[in-house]
């Protein structure tokens, strides 16, 4: 099984958006026959044989916020023959005529004038000021009634507009989930895409790779979501928390399924923050305690040091430090024994910050420009060449030498033919299933010849998305000098510390990069402007260059005007 082929439409054809639509069904039709009933299956085949009007009206639809809609809110150019429309989609059981709605949703779908008519009808015995707003009208109408359901047709027999109600909103949700792997992109972001604004690397999509092999884990997925859900609607936590044993992932699918056992850990330390922030404190530990997350791990230990001895949480958090290998939560543990050992009078020092080389410069404000701007023109001469280089450089450089580790057919990696990168870029184990790539790569820098192949895909992927390489900030000259001055050895220890967590160390690195083609040498600047500070992710960046002998400086910029 391969991609399935995907062709750009373009923005002319006033039904692009149905033409990309009909592209994802197909997508998911071919690779995930069997991850679909087969009702759900007929539908969607019955679907793309309907006329073309009627399949735009229905992805229309999904694209809006329902699941109600008013017939004179669904006009469009494309849909010349709305009522024909309809009428073709009824019995494929897609879209519902004269909905069982509430009398709140009725409301909510109805202008002031009409839940004014609404409420006259319903209460004919009241009498109704002409000021009142449709918000009185709503609570009026809700303490007669209560909220029961009722199709338009009993609530409102002469209603002034008809009411259809989309039937394929879970169906929908699933084709969403199994094109993007994640549920926050809408249908809209690309449907109403011009694909070929963007060039994607191919990736092959066998069967054994796909991002979710059974009916089963999608299940899992959509529970997981609807937990977030539930409390981003400002449901209690608590009560969100009665229902998580049986979202959580099923032993059975999570041996066969890393990526979304992983998910499971993260949703449970989200909910715990919520926890902690709604002051549940014995649910945020329970559920900080279920977690594997890393960070799950660090808030539990942050709440037991105000409830349990200092000395036992030191001796938790030392055995979390032996655990942990990312220099960052080292660092919150670190911190966190640091106060401890203190309250406790125990012999520990935390390790001391590295002092790093500086210098102070003042120079003229410039009129236009960052700060770095002008420390690049204050360095500049004929043979030493700046760049404003930061988080692009070295990612990029690392894109390009690990090409085949990025875009190579992992579960859990790649979902559809538009990614810029895999899914899993920045989960624990990105390194961990792609050994043999990532060890070519460091041989390859061993062996000298890392910048031929960093040439020839410079010029061969040029311009393709990649979520580590932004192309208009690695030039041809950059590179080029980049790759003759800038020793192999170096490189590998700055690819080696990235690997260690893609996520925190593709950020905080030395704004500039200084280039002497005279002695073939370079050096990285850390520009810090008045009133500026370093941060802990650009301190660990810089603590391990030093460590590791790279030429790296902080360089401080006082304004002569100051």
């Amino acid at each position: 099984m391969t991609a399935f082929a995907i062709t750009a439409t373009p923005l002319s054809d006033p039904l692009y958006y149905l033409r990309n639509a009909q592209q994802v069904i197909q997508l998911c039709l071919y690779h995930y026959p069997d991850l679909l009933l087969a009702h759900e299956q007929a539908q969607l085949h019955q679907l793309l044989e309907l006329e073309e009007s009627t399949q735009a009206l229905l992805i229309r639809m999904i694209m809006r916020k329902g699941p109600y809609f008013r017939h004179d809110q669904l006009q469009y150019a494309e849909v010349p023959m709305l009522d024909q429309a309809i009428s073709a989609l009824l019995p494929l059981e897609l879209v519902v005529e004269d909905p069982s709605l509430t009398l709140s949703q009725l409301c909510t779908i109805s202008k002031r004038p009409e839940c004014f008519e609404l409420a006259q009808y319903l209460l004919p015995e009241q009498r109704f000021a002409r000021s009142i707003t449709k918000k009185e009208l709503q609570a009026q109408l809700l303490t007669a009634f209560k909220d029961r359901e009722r199709p338009l047709s009993q609530w409102w027999p002469s209603a002034p507009f008809k009411l259809l109600q989309l039937n394929c909103v879970e169906l929908f949700e699933r084709l969403r989930l199994l094109f993007f792997g994640n549920l926050y992109q809408s249908w809209s972001e690309f449907v109403l895409s011009e694909l070929n604004v963007y060039r994607f690397e191919k990736v092959p999509f066998t069967k054994e790779d796909r991002p979710f092999q059974q009916r089963s884990e999608l299940d899992v997925y959509l529970k997981l979501h609807q937990l977030q859900q539930r409390v981003g609607a400002g449901e209690a936590v608590d009560k969100v928390a009665a229902d998580i044993t049986e979202s959580l992932v099923p032993p059975s699918i999570a041996a066969n399924n890393e990526w979304l056992a992983y998910r499971s850990q993260r949703v449970l330390y989200q909910l715990g923050r919520e926890a902690e922030r709604q002051q549940h404190i014995p649910l945020a530990l329970r559920l900080y305690q279920q977690s594997q997350h890393r960070e799950a791990q660090i808030r539990h230990l942050r709440i037991q040091e105000k409830l349990l001895a200092p000395a036992r949480v030191f001796a938790h958090a030392q055995t979390a430090l032996q655990a942990i290998q990312q220099p960052e939560a080292q660092v919150s543990l670190q911190r966190i024994m640091q106060r401890c050992a203190r309250k406790a009078k125990l012999d520990y020092q935390a390790p001391s910050k590295m002092a790093l080389p500086s210098t102070e410069l003042v120079l003229p404000r410039p009129a236009q420009g960052r700060v770095e701007q002008a420390v690049i023109q204050h360095f500049t001469r004929e043979h030493i060449q700046l760049f404003h280089s930061e988080n692009r450089l070295f990612t990029g450089l690392f894109a390009l030498l690990f090409w085949p580790a990025l875009f190579k057919p992992v579960p859990g990696a790649f979902f559809n033919p538009f990614q810029a990168g895999p899914a899993d870029l920045f989960r624990p184990n990105f390194a961990q299933h792609r050994t043999t790539e990532i060890a070519q790569g460091f041989s390859q820098l061993s062996n000298g010849d890392y910048q031929r192949i960093i040439k020839k895909r410079f010029q061969e992927k040029q311009g393709i998305s990649c979520s580590l390489l932004h192309w208009p900030s690695l030039s041809a000259p950059l590179l080029e000098l980049s790759l003759t001055i800038i020793p192999a050895a170096h490189l590998a220890i700055i690819f080696r510390h990235l690997l260690l967590d893609l996520r925190y160390h593709s950020r905080g690195m030395p704004d500039l990069i200084e280039l002497d083609t005279h002695t073939q040498q370079y050096r990285l600047i850390e520009v810090k402007g008045p009133g500026d500070r370093l941060q802990d992710h650009q301190q660990l960046w810089l603590a391990t260059m030093l460590k590791q002998q790279l030429p790296v400086r902080v360089c401080h910029v006082r304004w002569q005007d100051q």
